[in-house]
């Protein structure tokens, strides 16, 4: 089997391993280097102690204390800018600083060697902690290697490689098989089956042809493609998801800004607690092991590692969040507002029923309807096309001459016969016998015959097609399960006439509908429903800017090709799918529940493990394993997110 490959020719696999930065790997050199010569170092010198001459004996304890200090160092390095900078997540390192030095002050062999122990412990500890947050911002490096460095330009008749950042709005490139898609754009020649889902989410392939936009970072599967440039570089929406899921990382939860604030008295009253068990017991040990296991790694890995996790997660699923503090917002959400015109609905017009007249069949209606749908670009004549390429009815001929008459309709000559398509008004106005319109919300159009007959011309209506903008498939089972989620309110808004957005609302089995509004007054019914509820304002990223900025939740749907949409919501909903709604809210409070138990065990293990120490129970090396504990349940825990997957 052939390994699919980017355009410089390596593997994907091997193209999404996101290399370490240069600082990055210094720290991992000066923790694990450190770590390991200090333990060759202990190991020396314990052997110069047991079998060295006796004379020699302070060469073993200057070599322990040597190893001490060596891996010592970095710590003390991490706890001195730590408290210069006023870095509230170094109090670990400050703790076991102090840790280290009381035991060095002690003077003895074996506490030197319990000095080193714990730092070496230390340190091999925090760079599995740091591994596993390096994971998930290789994520995000590993998605920064789906933009191509190179693309195929067609230019003076023929190809040449260029660097994908040298392409701009207007190029044409080709794409093959296997290759991944350097630029936002549209097909202009070619058809292939598309791996979309490091965009939408979605994992099935799309089928593509000529005027489907295609994304950066999307692997063409099976055909060639020509693609036309509209957006490369930073502002394609690949772009835009790096650069949004980067400050989204760097972003803090409500209850991690919580935990912060009182982080900076944590030192302070573990070193008064230190100072109470050393003057009641007089027993330093005791006192050094109380600042070792108090070391408040889990609380300071309690939020990134379930907010880290999330954001992957998300990502995956193809569920966008600007910023890590909407994900409690998120989990509160009991009023949900929905947008019509291309949210709910799918912002395009769909052939709905075909209404024939007399003896004539609905796929004569079509093929007709098709002579003059076929040469327009209207979205009514879209709309007539897509539904006869879904019921395989062909075109009856093909136009001799195409005529559109602006905001009435089509005039299509073929074979000597007339086919007009428009509406009932215009053919009125034309002389035409049309029956009085039929009851309904959306488009109605007509489609007629004129034959000449020597000087005669004669015309024969042959029917009518009903369009409307439907709701999405997926709408009505979304709205359900934000319901059972505890979704109290559900309000839909529109710009539409009310007639038509009650027809879409009772449907869908709205609380409130509210038409004919306009983008301020879209704004100023988000804030009416903040004012007792928290709420989610779900959009298509265009006319309802103002209402997804004020909402306690925007949401922007189809997100992957609107620029408004990534700059007013806080959560972009990469394909059109209604469904992640609800997959959204369930992630949001899976992740605040994991934070809460990673803080409740991080705690009780901390209170635990003073006590425990304060008694004598176990010494500072087993403290340091023991504080480890922490942490290991906080990665292990907040790693079950990883495995959250969209309910069916």
């Amino acid at each position: 089997m052939t390994s699919v490959t980017d355009n410089a020719g390596t593997p994907i696999a091997s193209s999404l391993e996101a290399p370490l930065s240069l600082v990055e790997r210094l720290r991992i050199v000066s923790q694990v280097g450190t770590a390991m010569v200090a333990a060759a170092l202990l190991l020396i010198g314990w052997v110069q102690w047991q079998y060295g001459s006796p004379d020699l004996r302070n060469v073993a304890e200057l070599i322990v204390a040597l190893a001490a200090c060596l891996v010592a160092a970095p710590i003390f390095w991490e706890a001195a800018v730590g408290l210069l900078t006023g870095n509230k997540e170094s109090a670990t390192y400050q703790l076991v600083s102090l840790a280290i030095l009381a035991a060095m002050m002690m003077g003895t062999l074996s506490s030197f060697f319990t000095a080193a122990l714990i730092a070496i412990i230390m340190n091999l500890g925090r760079f599995l902690e740091e591994r596993s947050i390096l994971g998930a911002q290789a994520a995000i490096e590993g998605l920064k290697k789906l933009h191509t460095t190179n693309a195929m330009l067609v230019a003076d008749g023929g190809e040449r490689e260029v660097d994908a950042s040298q392409l701009k709005p207007g190029d044409t490139i080709i794409v093959r098989p296997g290759e991944f898609i350097a630029a936002d754009g549209e097909i202009t020649r070619g058809d292939s089956s598309l791996d979309q889902s490091s965009i939408t989410g979605e994992s099935v392939p799309a089928d593509m042809g000529p005027g489907d936009k295609v994304f950066a970072g999307t692997v063409n599967l099976t055909g060639l493609l020509h693609v036309r440039v509209t957006s490369a570089g930073s502002k394609t929406a690949l772009g835009r998801i790096v650069e949004l899921l980067q400050q989204a990382e760097r972003s803090k939860t409500p209850t991690m800004k919580l935990i912060e604030t009182y982080a900076g008295y944590y030192v302070p009253l573990i070193l008064i607690v230190a100072a109470v068990v050393l003057f009641i017991t007089r027993d330093m040990e005791r006192a050094v092991t109380v600042l070792v296991v108090a070391c408040p790694s889990a609380l300071v890995l309690a939020g990134p590692m379930a907010m880290v996790s999330a954001l992957s997660t998300a990502s995956r699923l193809g569920v966008l969040i600007k910023n890590t503090r909407f994900l409690e917002s998120l989990g509160d959400v009991d009023s949900v507002v929905l947008d019509k015109t291309g949210t709910v609905t799918l912002g395009r017009l769909q052939l709905v029923e075909s209404h024939p007249l007399g003896d004539r069949s609905e796929e004569m209606l079509l093929s007709n309807g098709l002579i003059c749908a076929s040469g327009s670009h209207h979205p009514v004549s879209r709309a007539i096309v897509q539904a006869a390429n879904e019921k395989g009815v062909k075109a009856a001929g093909t136009p001799d001459r195409l005529r559109e008459v602006h905001g009435k309709g089509v005039i299509a000559d073929c074979n000597g016969v007339s086919y007009w398509l428009g509406r009932r008004q215009w053919l009125l106005d034309e002389g035409w016998d049309v029956p009085e319109d039929p009851r309904h919300s959306g488009p109605v159009v007509w489609l007629g015959r004129v034959e000449s007959e020597g000087e005669r011309r004669k015309t024969e209506t042959l029917g009518y097609l009903l369009l409307a903008d439907v709701p999405r498939a997926e709408a009505k089972q979304a709205i359900s399960d934000l319901r059972k989620l505890g979704v109290s309110r559900l309000v839909l808004l529109t710009g539409d006439l009310q007639h038509v957005a009650d027809e879409i609302g009772n449907e869908l089995n709205m609380d409130e509908i509210v038409a004919e509004v306009l983008p301020r007054q879209k704004l100023e019914i988000i804030e009416r429903e903040c004012q007792n509820h928290t709420v989610m304002m779900v959009g298509d990223g265009v006319n309802d800017a103002l209402a997804l900025a004020r909402g306690d939740v925007g949401v922007a749907i189809g997100a992957a090709g609107s620029d408004v949409a990534l700059q007013s919501a806080d959560v972009a909903l990469m394909s059109d799918d209604l469904g992640r709604m609800p997959s959204t809210i369930v992630l949001a409070r899976r992740t605040r529940r994991i934070i809460h138990q990673n803080v409740l065990v991080g705690v009780g293990m901390s209170l635990g493990f003073i006590y425990l120490a304060s008694i004598g129970l176990f010494g500072p090396v087993v403290g340091i394993l023991l504080h480890f504990a922490g942490p290991l349940f906080v990665v292990c825990n907040s790693a079950r997110l990883l495995g959250f997957e969209q309910p069916e």
